[in-house]
């Protein structure tokens, strides 16, 4: 099963805000229809423990008649089972469709948040809890962080940043396939998302593979800082080597300064030390700094070294 597979069916089981979750739901995944001058309702899903909550929760408050079809085989349903929740024209019908914010009082169909699933805490993580199960998805952590809404129209998905923002929470929206996509690449972002729905379990197993990953990480770039300061420490000591061979094959190791004499021949017995290694190994010992100084000595007289030389080329 997928992680938004995991996460839909952890949320199934939570009961508080049914009204606003069940709205959610249904705007995300339902069709009004209209059958002969009557309004009429068909809902799709492809969870079998949630086509169960839904039917149950219209039959428990509302006392509608409700026709449930599953499907197999549907296309572009994969290995899904489509379940399909059919409310015939009838009566009370209206009375529901208008609690849920879809018709307003001249039968009119909204495309919009009813105003109601604004107003408190509770009403705002359901309605969410139920636009994830009817129209989110969100990719497993251990790959890439993103989680989204896919919404049928732009008002809706407007609605969603403004009720996502009153949580703190700025989301994205683009369009794809003809859907409005409010979307979220942030850790912290869809940490907080999986918080207010109520998907407890899910944000445990995120923190958890996040707290991997982010050792990993470190790991890495750890080991990352500490091969590139390798590759200087031996280029640097290649250079150095380089100086001193120059300076032993023209004026001789001899010409140059006890201190820079010593340091010369340490450096070529230890070609791939540090600096701080070179200065642990003088006696007396002295500092990094101070085995750096003497290097830059010894490119000193290098350098003179290879301007007289090419001045003797240039007059020959």
């Amino acid at each position: 099963m997928s992680f938004t597979g995991d996460v839909k069916h952890e949320l199934v089981r939570i009961k508080s805000g049914e009204i606003a979750e069940l709205a959610a739901l249904i705007r995300m995944n339902g069709t009004i229809q209209i059958i002969n001058k009557s309004f009429a309702l068909n809902i799709k899903l492809t969870m079998g423990d949630l086509a169960r909550k839904v039917y149950s929760v219209i039959k428990k408050k509302f006392r509608l008649e409700i026709q449930i079809i599953v499907r197999k085989n549907y296309p572009f349903a994969g290995k899904h089972n489509i379940y399909e929740l059919f409310l015939p024209p009838q009566q009370g019908l209206d009375t529901f469709l208008s609690r849920l914010g879809f018709i307003d009082d001249h039968n009119n169909i909204i495309f919009r948040i009813k105003d109601e699933f604004f107003s408190n805490r509770s009403y705002q993580r359901a309605y969410l809890r139920g636009a994830f199960l009817g129209g989110g998805s969100v990719n497993n952590p251990a790959s890439a962080y993103h989680l989204e809404f896919r919404c049928e129209h732009r008002g809706l998905a407007r609605d969603l940043l403004s009720l996502l923002a009153s949580f703190n929470l700025e989301g994205r929206l683009t369009e794809h396939n003809n859907k409005h996509i409010v979307y979220f690449k942030n850790y912290e972002d869809i940490t907080t998302i999986l918080n207010i729905i109520g998907a407890h379990r899910a944000l445990l197993e995120m923190e958890n593979i996040y707290v991997v990953k982010s050792l990993k990480n470190d790991i890495n770039r750890k080991i990352n800082f500490e091969t590139a300061n390798m590759d200087k420490t031996i280029t640097a000591a290649l250079e150095q080597i380089e100086d001193i061979e120059l300076i032993e094959a023209t004026r001789g190791i001899s010409s140059l300064p006890a201190s820079l004499q010593e340091i010369a021949y340490l450096r070529k017995e230890y070609p791939y030390a540090s600096l701080k290694e070179l200065g642990d190994l003088l006696s007396p010992k002295i500092s990094k700094s101070g085995v750096n100084h003497r290097m830059r000595r010894i490119k000193k007289v290098a350098d003179e070294i290879r301007v007289m030389k090419k001045r003797e080329e240039k007059n020959l």
